[in-house]
């Protein structure tokens, strides 16, 4: 994509809605993942384990494309100011979303309970070996990035509102139609 188009590509809608459908059903679907009854939990992990995974892949695939491709610029009507906190906000996503299952795979390896990727296959790290300390420290980043994730989430919206209903520009259109 070059920076004279106004659009995304229908592949790259596809992958955005997808990934943000997958994320907000993640993040939702983790807050009840602890008091799920014993006989769904060992399940509902090994499937939340291989989304994140999933999700982590995604991420990587959809940062090449942008690396490659492009993505249109915002309209010149909008400051300097948004689009720098526009683009801020859109990388910080990326970022967060790479780490956020990266730190939940090092703490499932480093507590002995490595990813059965969909029941098919154990996904471990190479150089990651059982280890307490760095399994709790990857918790709790991995907890704390899906807050981050949650407010990086809400400016983004917000910013498509303001867009859609204050400015009534067609940046939101481009994701849509």
């Amino acid at each position: 994509m070059n920076e004279q188009e106004v659009s995304y590509s229908g592949g790259f809608k596809f992958l955005h809605w997808l990934i943000a459908l997958v994320v907000i059903l993640m993040l939702v679907g983790s807050y009840f993942l602890e008091d799920l009854p014993a006989q769904y939990r060992g399940t509902a992990f090994m499937l939340h384990k291989s989304v994140g995974i999933s999700v982590l892949f995604l991420m990587l695939f959809r940062l090449v494309w942008v690396w490659r491709k492009g993505k249109p610029s915002l309209p010149v009507s909008v400051p300097l100011w948004q689009r720098i906190l526009s683009r801020t906000v859109q990388y910080a996503l990326y970022f967060f979303l790479i780490a956020m299952p990266l730190c939940g795979w090092i703490m499932a390896v480093a507590s002995n309970k490595a990813p059965y990727f969909f029941g098919l296959f154990q996904l471990g790290l190479p150089g990651i070996e059982p280890n307490q300390a760095l399994s709790h420290l990857m918790k709790e980043t991995h907890n704390t990035i899906a807050w981050v994730i949650i407010v990086l989430i809400a400016l983004h919206i917000a910013g498509a509102i303001k867009h859609h209903f204050i400015d009534k520009d067609k940046v939101v259109q481009r994701m849509l139609k």
